[in-house]
Parts: structure tokens; sequence; C-alpha cells
């Protein structure tokens, strides 16, 4: 009996410990299964939350995120113009948290490149007037550029901080040409300004940062000078947005409404001095002549081409003030400072920067232009990759005109029915006419042999795969 009972004593722990090794490696299990939900739902979180500034770390490390594109104005992201009064009826109402979680949203189609967009994007239009500018480096958003902190003409709470990605040759003509009191017109035809960013600055006020999708070239008329943008290479979501502190802003503000009150004491002391007959000799200096800028290389109005010749004073910076001030605790943009409002030298399709002015190249006699290359639309698919260069190239063809606006106008060759079947030759020709030669109307066809092709400036893929070749005017009729 002694021997069944030690028997059966030694069998007990022995089935006690292969139990608790089941529970360890069943509790074990668990965790690891736990765990790899966990590791799922965090790499899920990373790839779908690029706005984050860990998460952005990541997948730039992983190379899973490319860099911002320059988009086509026919192949632009879904969107909605919005002037500051739409801009404050539908962001003024949002609490803090519900404009965080809009700025998160933006940002975030932002970096993926609108890929897979369903909402549409906000795109700022309106007259804005330029409070101060700012240098980036790779300590802020941007690595290299401006960032601009305007003021809405129409609506005064309403500022935006309009940031211009460019590369480092650029920032000497950005700078000189981004000055305060410089009027800024966003406009549908020409911009294409998605709002990345909005910030409350209390008071009612509403901060909107935007970046140009199509990264076009900028300049006024009253210089002559310009600078062209580029996509950035990277962006820094770790230093934040707005790029502009609300301490700059704020002093950037009450330091233009004191140019407005210092302009004012200046033109009234001036008109005292007038109406005194014992002042002879002491009246104020003629004011210069304040030029009105216009699109470089955009449409052109009777009206907006001639010089403005409203006499306008300087302030302590050179800005030409309003007769009219504006208190400075409003802080309202001064009506009469000199209006020179940045427009892209290219309208609609924005083409490439090659020319400073409108009819600025040189035109020929049919036959006469300098010897180069010609080529039929079928042929031009093969610059996509290699590009036009220095080399001169021509465009030939059948053409019919499916649009027409100003000094553009959108071509497309007339096909046969074996181009059509083989898809060749469907390239979107975009031409750009100089200053006094009328665009074709929409509808029209016509030909272009040898003796009168047009000049290939460049040739570009869009996001939809559809090819543009970017031409223009070269020849004169008879």
């Amino acid at each position: 009996m002694k021997t069944v009972e030690l028997g059966r004593g030694n069998r007990r722990p022995r089935q006690e410990s292969e139990n608790d090794n089941l529970f360890g490696w069943t509790v074990f299990i668990l965790l690891m299964c736990g765990f790899a939900v966990a590791c799922w739902i965090g790499t899920f979180y990373v790839f779908t939350h690029p706005e984050e500034p860990f998460n952005y770390q990541i997948l730039a490390k992983l190379k899973r995120l490319d860099p911002p594109k320059r988009f086509e104005l026919t192949a632009a992201p879904v969107g909605e113009f919005l002037t500051a009064d739409k801009l404050l009826a539908k962001f003024g109402a949002m609490t803090a948290g519900q404009l965080d979680e809009e700025s998160k949203n933006l940002l975030r189609s932002y970096i993926r490149n609108y890929d897979h967009q369903v909402s549409k994007i906000p795109y700022v239009t309106g007259k804005f007037t330029v409070l101060d500018s700012h240098p980036m480096d790779p300590g802020k958003f941007l690595d290299s550029g401006f960032a601009v902190l305007a003021q809405s003409v129409e609506v005064p709470t309403i500022y935006v901080e309009h940031l211009f990605p460019a590369a480092p040759e650029h920032l000497a003509a950005m700078q000189r040409t981004l000055t305060t009191g410089l009027g800024i017109e966003l406009r549908r035809s020409y911009d294409l300004s998605a709002v990345i960013h909005i910030q409350n600055l209390g008071d009612g006020r509403l901060l909107f940062t935007c970046v140009p999708l199509l990264y076009g070239p900028y300049g006024t008329t009253q210089t002559g000078s310009g600078f062209q943008l580029d996509p950035p290479r990277n962006v820094n979501v770790k230093a934040g947005l707005p790029s502009i502190q609300q301490m700059q802003i704020r002093d950037a503000v009450q330091r233009f409404a004191q140019l407005g009150l210092v302009a004012g004491s200046q033109e009234t002391a001036s008109t005292d001095n007038k109406s005194r007959p014992d002042l002879v000799g002491s009246e104020a200096s003629p004011s210069p002549r304040v030029e009105r800028a216009i699109a470089v290389n955009g449409p052109t109005k009777p009206n907006l081409a001639q010089t403005e010749t409203t006499p306008a004073k300087t302030g302590s910076r050179g800005v030409a003030a309003a007769e009219s001030p504006t208190p400075a605790q409003s802080a309202t943009p001064l009506t009469g400072v000199a209006s020179q409002p940045l427009q892209p030298f290219l309208t609609a399709s924005p083409a490439p920067a090659t020319t400073g002015r409108v009819g600025a190249w040189q035109m020929y006699h049919p036959s006469q232009m300098p010897r180069g290359r010609l080529l039929g639309v079928d042929e031009t698919s093969g610059l996509v990759d290699k590009g036009v260069g220095n080399e001169t190239i021509y465009l030939r063809g059948d053409f019919v005109v499916t649009a027409a606006r100003d000094n553009r106008a959108i071509l497309r060759a007339r096909q046969s029915l074996t181009d059509r079947l083989l898809n060749r030759g469907n390239a979107r020709i975009i031409v750009e006419y100089p200053r006094g030669v009328p665009a074709p109307r929409e509808g029209e066809s016509f030909q272009r042999a040898a003796e009168r092709p047009f000049q290939i400036v460049d040739v570009r893929k869009g996001a939809d795969g559809q090819i543009n070749v970017y031409v223009r005017e070269i020849t004169v009729e008879h």
C-alpha cells in the first residue's frame, strides 16, 4: 500500500507542472497575437496619417512618400474656389478642435499629392495686400522660398500665409518683389492656391496657409522682374504650420497700420502747405508715378496696360500709402496702397517660364525661322523624358481648336481612323500667341506645315497620363 501511495504522490506534481506550462504558453501566444494586432493597427495608422511628424519621418526613411509634385491646370485636384467672405462663412463657425481636424485632413491630402482625393480641395481666390514676408529655411515647413503674410482687401479679418517654394537662386528676386504693400490677386483662371492649414488668430480672425499647386512663374510689370516656383523637395512636418508665428503676425499688422498713419500725416501736411500763400517754395516734391502690375504673360486689357498716374505718398519703408489712412486699431488694408497685383506670367495651363513678357520672343516670316527639327504630333511623346533642352524643335500637323481664351488656345490633332485605332497623335497642344496676334476661335481647324510650324517649348505628361505639348506662335502671315 505504501508503494502504491508513493507512486500516486509522484504523479501529481508532474501533471500540475504540465498544466502550468500549457497555461503559460497560452498566455504568451495571446500576448503575441495582441502585439501583432497592435503592430498592424499602428502600421495602418502610420501610413494613413503622414501629417503626424513621427509618422512622416518613418515613411520618409522608408521612402514611401513622393515629394510634392507640380500639377497641370487641366489635371489639378477637384476643388472649390472660395473668396474671403466664403472662407469666413465656411470656417468661421468651427471650433478649435474642428479647425485642427480640418487642417490635418488638408495637410494629409497635400503630402499624399491628393491621391485618391474624395472631398473638394478649398482654393483661395480674391485680392490681398502683403503685410510682410519671411524667407524659408530648413528649420521651417519649406527648406527654401518665402512665406508671405497677406490680408484680404474685401474681408480684413481673413489673412493668408502664402508659401512660395523656390530654388535658392530665385530668393533675391523674391525678396525684391514680395514687399510690404504689394497687391496679390489670386484668380481662378491663373492660380490654384490650395489651403493646407487653418489657424484661428482670435477676435474673429482666421489665417489660411496655402500653396500654389501649379508652381508657375510670378512677376510684376513695374520692374519687369519675377521668379520661378518649384515644388519643394521635401517638407518639414515637424516644424508645423503656420510658418509665420502669431507674434510676427501681430507686429506686421501694427507696422502696416502705422505706415498708413505716417503717410496720412504727410498727405495732410502737404495739403496744408499748398493752401498757405506764405509758404512759397515749400510745396512737397511731386509724387512718383505708380505703375499697376498686370499679368506679364497673360491676358492684357487696355485699361490695365496704361500707367496709373494717380499720385501716392510713400511711408518710411518706401511703401505707397493711402490718401485717407485707416486707423491703426482696425488694421484694415490701405485702399490707396500702390496696387501691384502679383500674377503668374502664364495664365491658363501654365507652361515653363521661357519668356518674360507677352510677345517678347522673335517672330519670323514663313520659311525664315532658324533651322530646327520638325516633328509631328505623334512624335512628341519621345520628348517627355528627354525634354527639349537647347534644341530648336518645331511642330507640324492638322489641328482643330477645342478651347480658346485671350492669348491661349488648346488644339487637338485631326486624326484618321487608323490613328484613332492605334491611339496615335492624341496629345493636347497648348499654344501661346504673342501680343497683337489673335488666338483662333473654338471649333476652327487649320494646318501647319514646314513653312509655318509652331515652336515646341516643353512636353510634359500630366497626372492623368495625358501628354501636354506647350508650343508658341513664331510666324506671321503674309
